[in-house]
């Protein structure tokens, strides 16, 4: 069963275009989307091969599959080596974050607003509001990590879908609070965490709020970051992400933020759906999102072999389908039944005319009166005597 507050049947319906899911942009690679339905081309296929080779020659192989190696390639330019070392750093967090530390400090920080989830853009990508004046106040970095993990572990199993929701929107709040006041072992940390264990996960980030010293701030940053991260940020001094109202409707962002839905005041955790208006009046809803019959037609061809399921979409086109043959099949018995009147007439007075032997004596004996024609009715069952008549 579905939640309407995590995923709905529109966001099974969503398949990204190919422009949408691999791209370049100044010569530079681009894939959003890895998984579910998604084919490699040729060129990813054969590094795959290539580096798979690598991985048996240093004895070896995790049990991951070909599109979280890729994932994995693709943060880190395709560099073996590199990827090498990420793949063995992402296994070892993985032993010491999991299984999550979920008590009474991390449900507090949760609560806190320091992160949090507030809607969706037109692709159904959740949008993460990061408060950096709270998340400085938070003095203990073990329990932020942990807190974040809880709260992005959350979004990954309830809010994305393999193949078809892979990224999320961050809006990050600075408050006018310059990056440098985060101490810098901190923010490192932090930003190694995410550009480590959550790779190839963010759509756009738009930090606002920003100081008038963003610039020398920044410098500092990007050199924590991935190249490909640092294309994707934008930054505002003004409270208003501009550039996400492009791709999210209004409805989807607080009114702080330039959006029209109210302020969260105390309601951070756990997430829930904000509003129903997901698509901007310049979108083609058509364009977006694949019919009910087209999602049946590529679960029937084993295309969603890969993807996560909606049953209930399924069990709508399943009774549609029951309803739609037990319609068909009371139409062909009608048809069968009601016979042409011509046609019963003339079958009528074939059996009077031929089988007159037949009746005669059984209907004078019956009503005691002389058999005539008008005596014998309609055969209760007429496909029975017409098929009689054949013989």
């Amino acid at each position: 069963m579905i939640n309407r507050q995590t995923l709905f049947q529109e966001c099974f319906l969503l398949f990204p275009k190919q422009e949408e899911i691999c791209y370049i942009v100044d010569k530079i690679k681009v894939r959003k989307i890895f998984e579910g339905q998604v084919e490699f081309d040729q060129q990813e296929i054969e590094i795959l091969k290539q580096f798979e080779a690598y991985l048996i020659s240093k004895r070896f192989m995790p049990k991951w599959t070909e599109p979280q190696l890729l994932r994995m390639l693709y943060a880190t330019k395709f560099k073996f080596e590199k990827t090498y070392a990420a793949i063995q750093a992402y296994i070892q967090w993985k032993k010491q974050a999991f299984p999550l530390k979920e008590n009474q400090e991390t449900t507090k920080f949760l609560s806190s607003g320091s992160i949090y989830l507030h809607g969706r853009d037109n692709r159904f990508r959740p949008i993460i509001v990061v408060n950096a004046i709270k998340l400085a106040a938070q003095k203990n970095i073990d329990i932020t990590l942990d807190s974040m993990t809880i709260f992005l572990e959350h979004v990954l199993a309830n809010y994305m879908l393999p193949g078809q929701i892979e990224n999320w929107v961050v809006v990050m709040d600075l408050g006018g609070l310059g990056i440098t006041s985060l101490p810098r072992q901190q923010l490192q940390r932090v930003l190694d965490y995410l550009q480590n264990n959550y790779r190839s996960r963010m759509h756009k980030c738009y930090v606002i709020n920003c100081p008038s010293t963003i610039t020398f701030s920044w410098n500092i940053v990007k050199g924590f970051l991935e190249e490909i991260t640092v294309r994707k940020i934008s930054f505002e001094k003004s409270s208003i992400p501009t550039g996400l109202f492009e791709h999210c409707h209004k409805s989807q962002v607080e009114q702080k933020y330039g959006g029209i839905s109210s302020n969260i005041q105390n309601t951070f955790w756990p997430p829930y759906e904000i509003s129903q208006e997901y698509f901007l009046a310049t979108d083609n809803i058509k364009d977006i999102l694949i019919s009910k019959q087209q999602y049946n037609q590529l679960f029937q061809f084993g295309k969603l072999s890969k993807n996560r399921l909606c049953k209930e979409l399924l069990e709508d086109i399943r009774q549609s389908q029951q309803n739609t043959n037990t319609d068909q099949h009371l139409d062909k018995k009608l048809k069968e039944e009601v016979p042409d009147p011509e046609e019963e007439q003339l079958v009528i007075n074939n059996l009077i005319q031929n089988n007159q032997d037949f009746y005669k004596p059984r209907v004078e004996e019956s009503f005691e009166m002389p058999f005539c024609e008008t005596t014998i009715q309609l055969p209760f069952n007429f496909i029975a005597h017409k098929k009689m008549l054949k013989h």
